[in-house]
């Protein structure tokens, strides 16, 4: 039987096994006519090569968007704090100050080590309400507070996109491993049709270990 293709070997791998298959059975007359069975191969494969680049890239950005608004928030929150600190004398039991930092965040340095979601959440509600020091800042918290709901809505939708480029490379292989078993059939079918020998159909394969070689000079490393 040709050796299954599996989901977790490489797309480099999986175009490998094309090539050299392709290339096999170009170079046998015997078999050149079933060239066109393997045509469709490297489209599946190129295919789900981009479905998965497009999953890294959701992943990626989603991450980069993370880190920049998380400290650009960060800083914000603290520029806020510290005027909001000034105006209410460093008392943080004033309410003015309650209003803003109170519980487990009841200083700036406490505050930005909450959850980012948490954090971004609680700046939102800050800019439902009015106060002298929070419109002076009302500029970059709302504009950080937004890049940061947005870079949270992007790091939830990548798990659906990461589930799909898993879906499209399980399908991928599943789709390659029938294709090779039907060219072996037909293979076999050929060798005991033409009296080729019974080693025939195996050599359309790429090798994948040393006992599936021949007598012939070793399959060059990739």
């Amino acid at each position: 039987m040709a050796a299954k293709i599996s989901a977790d070997m490489s797309f480099d791998d999986q175009e490998d096994e094309i090539i050299f298959t392709r290339a096999a059975l170009s170079a046998d007359p015997d078999a050149r006519d079933l060239l066109p069975l393997t045509d469709a191969w490297m489209a599946w494969v190129e295919t789900s090569r981009a479905r998965d680049r497009e999953a890294r890239i959701a992943v990626a950005t989603a991450y980069a968007q993370r880190r920049v608004s998380n400290l650009r928030l960060d800083d914000a929150c603290q520029g806020f704090a510290g005027e909001l600190e000034l105006a209410v004398k460093e008392d943080r039991k004033s309410p003015r100050w309650l209003r803003f930092f109170s519980g487990i965040a009841s200083s700036a340095s406490d505050f930005i080590r909450l959850p980012f979601a948490e954090q971004t959440n609680r700046v939102v509600g800050w800019l439902t309400g009015t106060d002298e020091v929070l419109e002076r800042h009302r500029a970059p918290l709302t504009d950080w507070s937004k890049a940061a709901g947005h870079a949270i809505t992007a790091t939830n939708a990548t798990a659906q996109v990461r589930g799909e480029a898993a879906i499209a490379r399980e399908e991928t292989a599943e789709a390659l491993t029938r294709g090779r078993d039907g060219l072996e059939a037909r293979l076999v079918e050929r060798a005991n049709e033409r009296g080729l020998p019974r080693q025939w159909p195996k050599t359309m394969f790429k090798p994948r270990k040393q006992s599936d070689q021949d007598d012939g000079p070793p399959v060059p490393p990739v």
